[in-house]
């Protein structure tokens, strides 16, 4: 059993001993043997950093690491009072030390708390920059994108008014064909019927040259209905005459058949400058929107033309798109020419 120096009674549980780290001097941790206050133990027996030196070795001991040592922990009893003796200079504690060393100490912990938390930064920064190069790209992307669906749109712009000028340049050109054709409407068709001389036989009652006939033929018709009678003359000027040499007389049936059925015989039969089927589905269709607000609806040099009233500027109708535009409710009586 490790004895004290001073009174020469044991170390035991307790009571502890304090050990001089110069000369290993032991001694009671009590006021009586060591000299020290209880605030003293208590600094000694609390820091590490702090070392207990006897008087004998104070002028000459090295600081070493703590010099209180206990068998088995217990809590200390005595009661403090106050030394005369300073602590700094009996336990030769050297506070700039003990300052460093908790400072160390500090800076060792944190550094090690704050490394994953720096290497979660650094992470997160490097993210941070790989998601905004990829936002740069795909904004660039995204802007050449809309470069290219702006041409496109452009193109496609263009596209669609070459495409219906196109269009309307072949409707005026298979119209101009027809320019020298008349349609005759009201003629119903017979088993093994002569067009040569029923053509014939309406030139001799319209009083035009019959000579000007190049060819004749009957147009096929949808949902099995008679086609009209087309008429190609040799010049376009013999057309115009033609129709308007009918607006001037009127032609029954029996004039051209005179072995039409009774309740036929009184039939008009009417001409007309022949159509495309193109403008006469425009036509039509003119007919149908625009005839409740447009007294007047007829054709005419490839044009489907439109008038309100007497002496007001014909309007022109070149594609459904400009009868969409012209469309209204507005009621009034119609009627339709062919030209």
């Amino acid at each position: 059993m490790t004895k004290c120096d001073i009174c020469n009674k044991g170390i035991t549980n307790r009571a502890p001993g304090l050990e001089c780290r110069s000369c290993a001097k032991t001694v009671h941790a009590s006021k009586t043997c060591s000299g020290l206050t209880a605030k003293q133990l208590s600094a000694l027996r609390n820091a590490d950093s702090l070392d207990w030196i006897c008087d004998e070795c104070t002028q000459n001991s090295p600081n070493r690491k703590s010099s209180f040592f206990i068998p088995d922990e217990e809590e200390e009893e005595e009661e403090g009072a106050t030394s005369t003796r300073n602590i700094m200079g009996n336990c030769n504690v050297n506070s700039e030390q003990f300052l460093k060393d908790i400072t160390a100490e500090l800076k060792k912990v944190l550094r090690k708390e704050l490394q994953p938390i720096e290497l979660s930064i650094s992470l997160c920064g490097q993210k941070v920059d790989d998601l905004t190069k990829t936002v740069e790209a795909q904004n660039k992307h995204i802007q050449e994108l809309e470069k290219k669906y702006t041409h496109l749109r452009n193109e496609k712009t263009h596209l669609e008014l070459e495409m219906s000028s196109l269009k309307q340049h072949l409707r005026n050109v298979e119209q101009q064909r027809l320019d020298n054709t008349i349609e005759v409407i009201g003629i119903p068709k017979a088993e093994e019927e002569d067009l040569d001389l029923i053509s014939n036989k309406l030139a001799e009652t319209l009083n035009v040259d019959k000579s000007q006939i190049m060819y004749v033929e009957r147009m096929n018709s949808r949902n099995e209905r008679e086609g009209n009678i087309q008429v190609e003359l040799k010049r376009v000027d013999q057309a115009r005459s033609w129709v308007q040499a009918s607006r001037k007389k009127e032609v029954l049936l029996e004039n051209i058949i005179p072995k039409a059925p009774v309740q036929m015989a009184k039939t008009k039969v009417t001409l007309r400058r022949a159509l495309t089927k193109a403008n006469k589905s425009l036509l039509w269709l003119a007919q149908q929107k625009l005839r409740p607000a447009y007294k007047y609806v007829w054709f005419q040099d490839g044009k489907v033309l439109l008038r309100k009233e007497d002496g007001d500027k014909p309007t022109v109708v070149r594609s459904e798109t400009d009868i969409d535009k012209l469309t209204t409710t507005t009621q009034t009586g119609g009627q339709n020419l062919y030209r």
